[in-house]
């Protein structure tokens, strides 16, 4: 046994300002993974994005200041940085031609698909090799990625162990919010602390005090994996844990060469081996592959003892690979621009997305990060990915399979780096990480990078010196200045957009909590002095309207109507000029050419001049940006109906191309009923259900449509049958339930009835009708007064239950 020390001329003699660059750097390890605020108004994964952006500018800036003062800089001649520089560099110019230029450079809230997050992501690359000089200095690193997931460790298990209202903050509020972000970030996460373990133990003979913390770490990881049960996660920890295996038994490729590290004089002891363990690759293996085949089994049981689940849907690659087809063929070098996928998506979705559960969900990406830039970035972000990845992938072999190694320490460092980095750039191929994962990707390259000058074969680094050549010196120092302009212009940009989004969140808050309008109003109009955002703008119309509905509904006698005339007239332009304002932020954004149909249909029941021809020319111009959204067809029909000669045709030919995108879309269908029922043509209508519901017997939609016909005729027996059809093949199906059990009353089976709307009022708890219904049937009271309960559901214009 001998204790490995650091050699003398790995010490540090780094110049304070770079010493603080590298502080920054480490702090950003420690905290990126469990840093918060506890508040339900400040936004989440925003908070992290902007710590990153702060961070690595203040130590890109502290170590040029350093190296000017210095009149030195020694960069690395190193293929991987050229390459990455490429991406960002695609991105701006994708960005250029996207239409919306503001959205593509920076976004709205710094998201991933941005030039401005791929030049921060490019830029710490380019500098952690240049600040991580020593192995003492890379190792720390190490240290500090345990730490932090220690700290992750404790906060997940006690809220595993203690309930979703342990440690909550307010912002925690179910079994899978964590930390880091989504639960699969997590799951990200742990395999990435379980591969840098495995490495480590198969890596290095380490000592029984450390092997035995490797292997509390490693247990710990595999506990919270199983758990979380990533299926892609045990894909590739199961690949990789095969390779390990294999080479490993293959080749004993690491050898002790007495040079190892050293931390703060805590020496780290390393033993002689020639004989590896293949115990932990093997156990990572087996479990892997037992996750692969039986998963379902296996973590349903895990989740069921903690109570996890979670559903996280996101485009297949067919549907990925079917967009980006449709976008190149308008502008296939340049793709859509970044930041602009949710557009592509609306457009060119495929129609039998609708028939799933996530047919109304708008998706921001693809199936992973990387395929999404293919399609907002175009051909020339892919070249950049491809061109970035084969570079990494060269190098990597080049430097660890093919040459030999000469000591254990650079051996072990190059290689944990560099497998822990391509973990992580697998995954922003094959799924859509957040911001932490995706930094931890571009840090672990520069420091992958920063370990191959300890390797044989090292790349030759290039000095530039300020002080010999005074030209280099002005160039070096205006560019200084340029970079320090444009950056301090970025920081001030985002940071407006992050106050924005804090004010905004305290505006949803007053307006859907507290539901105090004014001051959502006084608060949104805040949040637009700091930043222009689209949904902004929609939601500030969306006040305007509830307003304008109160305004309505408190008209009262000898009231002076010009002055009346003149509020209503206010908020109403108020209303149509937020929309417009949305419009002008994204007018290729469907949600605001909708939204300006809502307002001018608001509107037409009220005979306001133009109102309907406005409406409908709005949400023909939502449809081209989103064609297979059936609620748009819906839209329109319910516009036919608002008008005062109501269009029943009309209606029920967009309630039909409704249907056609979405053929159990219960409004179009509950919508359609009404209008049969008012058109008196109710046995018809009979007819062709009952017709639908033989060819689909286990189909609850159609079901529950035939019990309401079968209701409007009295037919209370037949309505029953159907309606009790429908809740069991469809346990939580509200609609049917409150119909069911208006028509238990009907007939008398009061407790029948009570039993239906409490399931109805447990599975929509914010339902304050059902609740009062619930009161009335427990007090003998008549919930629906004395008018005929047939006419009531005829004249209901919209489901009791929404969202179904």
């Amino acid at each position: 046994m001998e204790y490995a020390t650091l050699n003398t001329e790995d010490k540090d003699k780094t110049p304070f300002l770079e010493n603080l660059s590298l502080y920054i750097i480490t702090g950003v390890v420690f905290l990126l993974p469990i840093f918060f605020i506890p508040s339900i108004s400040v936004p989440f994964l925003f908070t992290k994005s902007l710590l990153i952006f702060i961070s690595i500018l203040s130590a890109f800036f502290l170590f040029l200041i350093s190296k000017l003062k210095r009149g030195v800089l020694t960069l690395p001649r190193n293929l991987i940085i050229l390459t990455a520089w490429t991406i960002p560099l695609a991105y701006f110019i994708s960005s250029l031609f996207s239409g919306n230029i503001g959205k593509s450079l920076l976004g709205q809230g710094f998201e991933i698909d941005t030039f401005g997050f791929f030049a921060v992501m490019a830029l710490m690359l380019s500098i952690v090799p240049l600040l991580f000089r020593t192995k003492e200095s890379i190792f720390r690193i190490y240290i500090t990625f345990g730490f932090s997931f220690l700290l992750l460790v404790l906060f997940q298990g006690l809220r595993l162990l203690f309930g979703d209202n342990f440690l909550s903050f307010g912002i925690f509020i179910d079994s899978t919010a964590n930390l880091i972000g989504k639960w699969n970030d997590l799951g990200i996460f742990f395999g990435l602390i379980l591969m840098l373990s495995l490495i480590t133990m198969e890596g290095l003979s380490l000592n029984k005090t450390h092997k035995i913390i490797m292997y509390i770490i490693f247990a710990l990881c595999l506990f919270f994996l199983s758990v979380i049960n990533f299926f892609s996660v045990w894909i590739v920890l199961g690949i990789f844990a095969l390779g390990l295996f294999i080479y490993n038994l293959s080749r004993n490729k690491i050898k002790s060469a007495g040079d190892d590290m050293s931390l703060d004089n805590q020496t780290i002891i390393v033993q002689q081996h020639s004989n590896k363990t293949l115990t932990a690759s093997l156990i990572v293996l087996i479990i892997s592959v037992a996750f692969i085949i039986q998963g379902t089994l296996i973590g349903g049981y895990f989740s069921s003892i903690f109570k996890t689940s979670q559903i996280e849907a996101r485009p297949s690659w067919q549907s990925t690979i079917d967009i980006a087809k449709n976008t190149y063929d308008k502008n296939i070098l340049f793709g859509s621009g970044p930041n602009t996928f949710v557009n592509q998506w609306t457009l060119f979705k495929p129609q039998s997305i609708n028939n799933t559960l996530f047919w109304n969900i708008d998706f921001n990406s693809g199936i992973g990060a990387v395929p999404t830039s293919f399609i907002t970035a175009g051909l020339l972000g892919g070249i950049a990915w491809f061109a970035f990845f084969i570079i990494f992938l060269y190098s990597g072999f080049r430097i660890l399979i093919i040459n030999s190694i000469e000591n254990i320490s650079s051996y072990y460092l190059s290689l944990s780096l560099f497998l822990s980095s391509l973990y992580l750039w697998i995954f922003t191929v094959i799924y859509t990480p957040n911001a932490v994962i995706i930094t931890f990707a571009f840090l672990l390259t520069g420091m992958y990078i920063a370990s191959l000058r300890y390797m044989p074969t090292a790349p030759i680094e290039k000095e530039i010196s300020f002080v010999s050549n005074q030209r280099i010196g002005f160039i070096s120092t205006l560019i200084l200045s340029v970079l320090l302009i444009i950056s301090a212009v970025s920081l001030y940009i985002i940071g407006g957009q992050y106050i924005s989004s804090v004010l905004f969140q305290r505006a949803l808050i007053a307006a859907n909590i507290d539901g105090n309008l004014e001051k959502a109003q006084s608060k949104i109009n805040n949040v637009i002095k700091f930043g222009s955002s689209d949904r902004y703008y929609r939601f500030a119309s969306e006040l305007d309207l509830a307003r304008i509905n109160i305004f309505l509904s408190q008209s009262q006698e000898n009231e002076d109507i010009n002055k009346r005339r003149t509020e209503f007239q206010t908020l109403l332009g108020s209303a149509i000029s937020n929309v417009q304002k949305a419009i002008k932020v994204d007018n290729k954004n469907y949600q605001n050419w909708s939204m300006l149909g809502i307002v001018y249909g608001s509107m037409v029941p009220f005979g306001v001049e133009g109102a309907y021809e406005n409406a409908k020319q709005s949400y023909e111009k939502a449809i081209t940006f989103n064609p297979h959204n059936p609620s748009l067809y819906l839209a329109f029909a319910r516009l036919e109906l608002l008008r005062p000669n109501a269009n029943m045709k009309e209606a029920e030919k967009f309630i039909s191309l409704a249907l056609n995108e979405k053929n159990d879309y219960t409004e179009a269908i509950f919508l359609l009923s009404q209008i049969q029922v008012q058109s008196g043509d109710i046995q018809a209508a009979i007819k062709s259900a009952e017709a639908v519901a033989f060819l689909e017997p286990n189909n609850p939609i159609f079901l529950f449509q035939l019990g309401l016909l079968y209701s409007n005729v009295e037919d209370n027996e037949k309505t029953i049958s159907a309606l009790e059809r429908a809740v069991a093949l469809n346990n939580n199906y509200s609609n049917a339930r409150y119909f069911l059990g208006i028509n238990y009353f009907k007939t008398g089976r009061v407790e029948d009835a009570i039993e239906q709307f409490k399931i109805v009022s447990d599975l929509n708890p914010d339902n304050q009708e059902v609740k009062t219904i619930i009161q009335k049937l427990t007090k003998d009271e008549d919930p629906f007064g004395k008018n005929d309960i047939n006419d009531d559901i005829i004249k209901r214009k919209t489901l009791p239950i929404e969202g179904e």
